[in-house]
């Protein structure tokens, strides 16, 4: 085999290393911030926060998903806000980058919401010191193929409101 033919093999192997996980689970946003009525000036000088991070019902419990409902993780090796995935890891397990002025939905805590550059100087989400990071093989909002796996030399869960890690597989 060429070299370019096994690194697209043992990529497929990792991106497909929890299909068989248990069947994914819906989600579905538990709310949003009002929408409030702004006069055209207002909108031309400050854009609104965006709402990044909300909750949503799953088998697990609320966990934190994004705006469009994609379920959210974090990796148990990194013990501060700053990302240890990269390279290969961030293929599998994408990192979630921050909006401007990212905004937390109830149930969750906007003061716990934040931001960590990357090595490359992009700003990656942060909630509960936790970097956050989307599932590669997540395709659709809702969707959880991959919780309480081993992965990249650590433990790859779903987040409750809080932003502490679900260990339940």
């Amino acid at each position: 085999m060429t070299r370019g033919l096994i690194c697209l093999v043992l990529l497929s192997v990792s991106l497909f290393a929890c299909d068989a996980a248990p069947p994914s689970a819906a989600v579905s946003p538990s709310s949003s911030l009002p929408v409030t009525a702004t006069s055209p000036t207002q909108t031309a000088l400050a854009a609104p926060p965006q709402v990044a991070l909300s909750g949503a019902s799953s088998r697990y419990g609320t966990i934190i998903v994004d705006a469009s409902g994609r379920t959210l993780y974090l990796f148990d090796i990194e013990r501060s806000s700053v990302p240890k995935c990269y390279g290969k890891c961030a293929v599998s397990w994408p990192p979630m980058r921050a909006p401007a002025s990212p905004r937390a939905a109830a149930p969750l805590n906007q003061e716990l919401i934040g931001t960590a550059a990357r090595s490359d100087g992009s700003p990656q989400l942060v909630y509960n010191g936790h970097p956050l990071y989307y599932y590669a093989g997540d395709g659709a909002p809702g969707e959880i193929k991959c919780q309480a796996v081993i992965e990249f030399g650590g433990g790859w869960y779903v987040i409750d409101a809080a932003g502490n890690k679900i260990a339940t597989p």
